[in-house]
């Protein structure tokens, strides 16, 4: 979506655009580590809320910029989110997922990852096509972010660990 952002809504030439990508991974491996040391200070779900609250002010960002030394600030401001956000919620959520069932809890993890790579591009798309504006699909893209801070919210981070530890999850028809 950012390359269609940056190329179509921005005028970005494709060496700006490739660079800015480029550095956007080379970043989120910083993003990764600030986060993981944030995580330590106020806790995981915390640090992730954080970072989902970065995330909305990504995209509202993103609707008002104009120039390619713009894009390529948000693209710093990205890899450090991406990379920290990508990290840290994956090892939050493994460390609710019980021992014996983790296949079964990653799988699932990996299908809503998967759908993410379709909602979030669809939505993109589909408000493109219909209000004929990348700037107003861009800042659509909100919603995920909103919904994913509200959902978190609900996390009982203890009630899960505990789960984790009485072996709540543990089916007698499991295969380990």
């Amino acid at each position: 979506m950012s390359s269609i952002y940056g190329t179509e809504e921005l005028k970005i030439s494709k060496t700006a655009l490739m660079v800015t990508l480029l550095v956007i991974q080379i970043i989120a491996t910083v993003g990764a580590l600030l986060f993981g040391r944030l995580a330590m200070k106020i806790g995981a779900k915390k640090a992730i809320m954080v970072g989902l609250v970065l995330w909305s002010g990504v995209v509202i960002y993103a609707y008002f910029i104009r120039s390619a030394a713009q894009f390529f600030g948000l693209g710093v401001v990205v890899g450090i989110v991406l990379g920290g956000s990508q990290a840290l919620s994956r090892s939050f959520y493994g460390s609710m997922v019980p021992e014996g069932s983790s296949a079964e809890f990653f799988g699932f993890y990996t299908v809503f990852s998967k759908f993410s790579a379709i909602w979030g591009p669809t939505t993109f798309g589909l408000v493109r096509q219909w209000l004929g504006s990348s700037r107003l699909a861009i800042i659509s893209l909100i919603f995920f972010f909103v919904a994913g801070l509200i959902l978190m919210a609900f996390v009982d981070v203890r009630k899960a660990r505990e789960a984790k530890e009485t072996g709540l999850f543990d089916s007698p028809h499991s295969l380990v």
